[in-house]
Protein backbone atom coordinates (compact mmCIF):
# COMPACT_ATOMS: atom_id res chain seq x y z
CA UNK A 1 0.00 0.00 0.00
CA UNK A 2 1.94 2.98 -1.27
CA UNK A 3 0.77 6.55 -1.19
CA UNK A 4 1.68 10.04 -2.28
CA UNK A 5 4.69 11.53 -0.53
CA UNK A 6 2.90 14.86 -0.05
CA UNK A 7 2.06 14.06 3.57
CA UNK A 8 4.72 14.59 6.20
CA UNK A 9 4.70 13.85 9.91
CA UNK A 10 3.58 17.37 10.71
CA UNK A 11 1.18 18.03 7.79
CA UNK A 12 -2.57 17.63 7.86
CA UNK A 13 -3.42 14.25 6.40
CA UNK A 14 -5.36 14.11 3.15
CA UNK A 15 -8.67 12.17 2.91
CA UNK A 16 -6.91 9.57 0.71
CA UNK A 17 -4.19 9.09 3.33
CA UNK A 18 -6.74 8.63 6.11
CA UNK A 19 -8.72 6.20 3.95
CA UNK A 20 -5.58 4.16 3.29
CA UNK A 21 -4.68 4.20 6.98
CA UNK A 22 -8.17 2.93 7.77
CA UNK A 23 -7.83 0.08 5.27
CA UNK A 24 -4.50 -0.94 6.82
CA UNK A 25 -6.01 -0.69 10.31
CA UNK A 26 -8.99 -2.90 9.42
CA UNK A 27 -6.78 -5.49 7.71
CA UNK A 28 -4.47 -5.60 10.73
CA UNK A 29 -7.23 -5.76 13.36
CA UNK A 30 -9.11 -8.45 11.42
CA UNK A 31 -6.21 -10.81 10.76
CA UNK A 32 -3.84 -10.43 13.71
CA UNK A 33 -4.64 -12.54 16.78
CA UNK A 34 -5.00 -10.25 19.79
CA UNK A 35 -6.51 -10.65 23.25
CA UNK A 36 -9.75 -8.79 23.95
CA UNK A 37 -7.96 -6.27 26.17
CA UNK A 38 -5.15 -5.69 23.66
CA UNK A 39 -7.57 -5.39 20.76
CA UNK A 40 -9.55 -2.71 22.59
CA UNK A 41 -6.35 -0.84 23.45
CA UNK A 42 -5.01 -0.99 19.89
CA UNK A 43 -8.37 0.10 18.47
CA UNK A 44 -8.32 3.25 20.61
CA UNK A 45 -4.69 4.13 19.83
CA UNK A 46 -4.69 3.32 16.12
CA UNK A 47 -8.12 4.88 15.64
CA UNK A 48 -6.65 8.21 16.70
CA UNK A 49 -3.28 7.74 15.02
CA UNK A 50 -4.81 7.04 11.60
CA UNK A 51 -5.81 10.72 11.47
CA UNK A 52 -2.39 11.94 12.60
CA UNK A 53 0.35 10.01 10.81
CA UNK A 54 0.77 7.87 7.70
CA UNK A 55 1.08 4.23 8.74
CA UNK A 56 3.20 3.37 5.67
CA UNK A 57 5.29 6.55 5.69
CA UNK A 58 9.07 6.48 6.06
CA UNK A 59 10.36 5.65 9.53
CA UNK A 60 12.01 9.08 9.62
CA UNK A 61 8.69 10.89 9.18
CA UNK A 62 6.92 8.70 11.73
CA UNK A 63 9.72 9.25 14.25
CA UNK A 64 9.51 13.01 13.64
CA UNK A 65 5.81 12.83 14.46
CA UNK A 66 6.37 10.77 17.61
CA UNK A 67 9.12 13.07 18.84
CA UNK A 68 6.58 15.89 19.06
CA UNK A 69 4.74 13.97 21.82
CA UNK A 70 5.96 15.27 25.18
CA UNK A 71 4.81 12.49 27.51
CA UNK A 72 7.32 9.61 27.14
CA UNK A 73 4.78 6.98 28.20
CA UNK A 74 2.32 8.13 25.53
CA UNK A 75 5.17 8.30 23.01
CA UNK A 76 6.35 4.74 23.58
CA UNK A 77 2.80 3.33 23.59
CA UNK A 78 1.95 4.97 20.26
CA UNK A 79 5.29 3.91 18.83
CA UNK A 80 4.68 0.28 19.76
CA UNK A 81 1.23 -0.04 18.17
CA UNK A 82 2.54 1.46 14.92
CA UNK A 83 5.48 -0.98 15.03
CA UNK A 84 3.06 -3.90 15.45
CA UNK A 85 0.95 -2.74 12.51
CA UNK A 86 3.98 -2.13 10.27
CA UNK A 87 5.44 -5.56 11.08
CA UNK A 88 2.20 -7.10 9.83
CA UNK A 89 2.63 -5.31 6.50
CA UNK A 90 6.39 -6.12 6.47
CA UNK A 91 7.32 -2.44 6.56
CA UNK A 92 10.63 -1.26 8.12
CA UNK A 93 10.58 -0.78 11.91
CA UNK A 94 14.22 -1.02 13.05
CA UNK A 95 14.74 2.72 13.63
CA UNK A 96 11.43 2.98 15.48
CA UNK A 97 12.39 0.02 17.67
CA UNK A 98 15.69 1.74 18.52
CA UNK A 99 13.81 4.93 19.33
CA UNK A 100 11.41 3.05 21.61
CA UNK A 101 14.29 1.53 23.57
CA UNK A 102 15.68 5.03 24.12
CA UNK A 103 12.26 6.24 25.29
CA UNK A 104 12.08 3.36 27.78
CA UNK A 105 15.40 4.51 29.26
CA UNK A 106 13.99 8.03 29.48
CA UNK A 107 10.92 6.72 31.32
CA UNK A 108 13.09 4.74 33.77
CA UNK A 109 15.16 7.83 34.59
CA UNK A 110 11.99 9.89 35.07
CA UNK A 111 10.41 7.23 37.31
CA UNK A 112 13.49 6.94 39.52
CA UNK A 113 13.64 10.73 39.86
CA UNK A 114 10.00 10.80 40.96
CA UNK A 115 10.67 7.89 43.32
CA UNK A 116 13.38 9.87 45.09
CA UNK A 117 10.97 12.80 45.45
CA UNK A 118 8.27 10.52 46.84
CA UNK A 119 10.59 8.96 49.40
CA UNK A 120 11.46 12.43 50.68
CA UNK A 121 7.92 13.82 50.74
CA UNK A 122 5.45 11.03 51.57
CA UNK A 123 4.52 10.15 55.13
CA UNK A 124 5.27 6.76 56.65
CA UNK A 125 2.72 3.96 56.83
CA UNK A 126 2.44 4.43 60.61
CA UNK A 127 1.61 8.09 60.07
CA UNK A 128 -0.91 7.09 57.42
CA UNK A 129 -2.64 4.78 59.91
CA UNK A 130 -2.75 7.59 62.48
CA UNK A 131 -4.42 9.88 59.94
CA UNK A 132 -6.88 7.14 58.98
CA UNK A 133 -7.91 6.70 62.61
CA UNK A 134 -8.94 10.38 62.79
CA UNK A 135 -11.54 9.96 60.03
CA UNK A 136 -15.10 8.72 60.16
CA UNK A 137 -18.03 7.89 57.90
CA UNK A 138 -17.49 7.67 54.15
CA UNK A 139 -14.09 9.35 54.38
CA UNK A 140 -12.90 6.61 56.73
CA UNK A 141 -14.35 3.84 54.56
CA UNK A 142 -12.82 5.22 51.37
CA UNK A 143 -9.35 5.66 52.89
CA UNK A 144 -9.58 2.34 54.74
CA UNK A 145 -9.86 0.43 51.47
CA UNK A 146 -6.77 2.21 50.14
CA UNK A 147 -4.63 2.11 53.28
CA UNK A 148 -5.43 -1.45 54.34
CA UNK A 149 -6.02 -3.16 50.99
CA UNK A 150 -4.46 -1.01 48.27
CA UNK A 151 -7.66 -0.90 46.23
CA UNK A 152 -8.39 1.53 43.39
CA UNK A 153 -11.12 4.18 43.08
CA UNK A 154 -13.18 2.03 40.73
CA UNK A 155 -12.95 -1.01 43.02
CA UNK A 156 -14.54 0.75 45.99
CA UNK A 157 -17.56 2.10 44.14
CA UNK A 158 -19.62 -0.47 46.03
CA UNK A 159 -23.23 -1.36 46.60
CA UNK A 160 -23.92 -2.62 50.15
CA UNK A 161 -26.30 -5.57 50.57
CA UNK A 162 -27.05 -7.82 53.53
CA UNK A 163 -27.29 -11.03 51.47
CA UNK A 164 -25.33 -12.24 48.48
CA UNK A 165 -27.30 -11.72 45.23
CA UNK A 166 -27.85 -14.70 42.93
CA UNK A 167 -25.92 -12.85 40.23
CA UNK A 168 -23.35 -10.14 40.97
CA UNK A 169 -23.27 -7.57 38.19
CA UNK A 170 -21.50 -4.70 39.96
CA UNK A 171 -18.98 -4.18 42.75
CA UNK A 172 -20.78 -5.38 45.86
CA UNK A 173 -20.09 -5.43 49.60
CA UNK A 174 -22.04 -8.04 51.52
CA UNK A 175 -22.51 -6.91 55.11
CA UNK A 176 -25.11 -7.97 57.63
CA UNK A 177 -24.97 -5.48 60.53
CA UNK A 178 -26.97 -7.86 62.75
CA UNK A 179 -24.17 -10.43 62.98
CA UNK A 180 -22.36 -10.52 66.33
CA UNK A 181 -18.93 -10.83 64.70
CA UNK A 182 -18.28 -8.39 61.86
CA UNK A 183 -17.81 -9.98 58.46
CA UNK A 184 -17.73 -8.19 55.13
CA UNK A 185 -17.20 -9.82 51.76
CA UNK A 186 -16.31 -7.68 48.76
CA UNK A 187 -17.03 -8.89 45.24
CA UNK A 188 -15.22 -6.70 42.72
CA UNK A 189 -16.22 -7.42 39.13
CA UNK A 190 -15.93 -3.97 37.58
CA UNK A 191 -12.33 -2.72 37.62
CA UNK A 192 -9.54 -1.61 35.33
CA UNK A 193 -8.03 -5.01 34.48
CA UNK A 194 -11.09 -7.23 35.05
CA UNK A 195 -10.83 -8.77 31.57
CA UNK A 196 -7.34 -10.02 32.43
CA UNK A 197 -7.64 -10.99 36.10
CA UNK A 198 -11.34 -11.81 36.49
CA UNK A 199 -13.59 -11.24 39.54
CA UNK A 200 -11.96 -10.46 42.91
CA UNK A 201 -13.26 -11.46 46.33
CA UNK A 202 -11.94 -9.95 49.56
CA UNK A 203 -13.08 -11.02 53.04
CA UNK A 204 -12.77 -8.41 55.80
CA UNK A 205 -13.39 -8.80 59.54
CA UNK A 206 -12.42 -5.33 60.73
CA UNK A 207 -14.59 -4.15 63.65
CA UNK A 208 -13.98 -0.43 63.02
CA UNK A 209 -14.98 -0.71 59.36
CA UNK A 210 -18.11 -2.64 60.34
CA UNK A 211 -18.99 0.05 62.86
CA UNK A 212 -18.62 2.83 60.28
CA UNK A 213 -20.75 0.94 57.76
CA UNK A 214 -23.40 0.20 60.35
CA UNK A 215 -23.61 3.87 61.32
CA UNK A 216 -24.30 4.83 57.69
CA UNK A 217 -27.29 2.45 57.49
CA UNK A 218 -27.10 2.08 53.71
CA UNK A 219 -28.36 -1.43 52.99
CA UNK A 220 -29.17 -1.95 49.30
CA UNK A 221 -27.55 1.37 48.40
CA UNK A 222 -24.16 2.50 47.12
CA UNK A 223 -21.62 3.79 49.61
CA UNK A 224 -20.76 6.70 47.35
CA UNK A 225 -23.62 8.47 45.62
CA UNK A 226 -24.18 11.70 43.76
CA UNK A 227 -26.36 14.39 45.29
CA UNK A 228 -29.44 12.97 43.59
CA UNK A 229 -28.85 9.55 45.18
CA UNK A 230 -27.44 7.79 42.13
CA UNK A 231 -24.35 5.58 42.03
CA UNK A 232 -21.21 7.68 41.76
CA UNK A 233 -19.66 7.95 38.32
CA UNK A 234 -15.92 7.33 37.92
CA UNK A 235 -15.38 11.06 37.45
CA UNK A 236 -17.18 11.71 40.73
CA UNK A 237 -15.14 8.99 42.47
CA UNK A 238 -11.96 10.66 41.26
CA UNK A 239 -13.19 14.02 42.57
CA UNK A 240 -13.89 12.45 45.96
CA UNK A 241 -10.46 10.82 45.97
CA UNK A 242 -8.71 14.10 45.22
CA UNK A 243 -10.76 15.92 47.83
CA UNK A 244 -11.08 13.41 50.68
CA UNK A 245 -8.03 11.14 50.55
CA UNK A 246 -5.52 11.51 53.38
CA UNK A 247 -3.32 14.56 52.64
CA UNK A 248 -5.03 14.54 49.21
CA UNK A 249 -2.63 11.75 48.22
CA UNK A 250 -5.12 9.80 46.13
CA UNK A 251 -5.14 6.01 45.97
CA UNK A 252 -1.93 5.81 43.88
CA UNK A 253 0.40 7.43 46.39
CA UNK A 254 -1.26 5.62 49.28
CA UNK A 255 -0.56 2.34 47.45
CA UNK A 256 3.11 3.35 47.19
CA UNK A 257 3.31 3.94 50.95
CA UNK A 258 1.61 0.60 51.61
CA UNK A 259 4.05 -1.21 49.31
CA UNK A 260 7.08 0.40 50.98
CA UNK A 261 5.74 -0.74 54.35
CA UNK A 262 5.31 -4.31 53.08
CA UNK A 263 8.84 -4.36 51.65
CA UNK A 264 10.35 -2.87 54.81
CA UNK A 265 8.58 -5.48 56.95
CA UNK A 266 9.40 -8.28 54.45
CA UNK A 267 5.75 -9.23 54.01
CA UNK A 268 6.27 -10.65 50.55
CA UNK A 269 3.09 -12.72 50.65
CA UNK A 270 1.18 -9.48 51.24
CA UNK A 271 2.90 -7.95 48.21
CA UNK A 272 1.63 -10.81 46.05
CA UNK A 273 -1.81 -10.26 47.55
CA UNK A 274 -1.55 -6.54 46.73
CA UNK A 275 -0.72 -7.47 43.14
CA UNK A 276 -3.88 -9.58 42.91
CA UNK A 277 -6.09 -7.04 44.68
CA UNK A 278 -4.98 -4.18 42.41
CA UNK A 279 -5.16 -6.38 39.34
CA UNK A 280 -1.57 -5.45 38.51
CA UNK A 281 1.31 -7.69 37.45
CA UNK A 282 3.83 -8.27 40.24
CA UNK A 283 6.64 -6.85 38.08
CA UNK A 284 4.64 -3.65 37.64
CA UNK A 285 3.99 -3.45 41.37
CA UNK A 286 7.74 -3.58 42.06
CA UNK A 287 8.62 -0.98 39.41
CA UNK A 288 5.77 1.52 39.09
CA UNK A 289 4.68 1.58 42.75
CA UNK A 290 7.97 1.01 44.55
CA UNK A 291 9.20 4.37 45.93
CA UNK A 292 12.37 2.62 47.14
CA UNK A 293 13.38 1.81 43.56
CA UNK A 294 15.29 5.05 43.08
CA UNK A 295 18.83 4.03 42.18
Amino acid sequence: MTMSSQDTATAKLSPDTIANNKAMYEDFMTNVELSTVTKKDYAAKLGKLMKEVRFDDTEENIINFLQMIENPNTKTNKCFVVIRLRRYFKLPTSYMETMREEIKKEIAIHRKSKARENMDKLMTYAELLDELDKLNGRDYIMNYFWVRHGLRNQDINLKVVSKKPAIITENTLIFNPKLKKPKMIMHVVDYKTAATYGPKMIEITDARLASELKALDINNRHIFETRDGKKATMNYMNVLANKNSIKKYGEGRIAKILLKHLIDSQQYDKIEELSKVRGTALATIYTSYNIMDNK
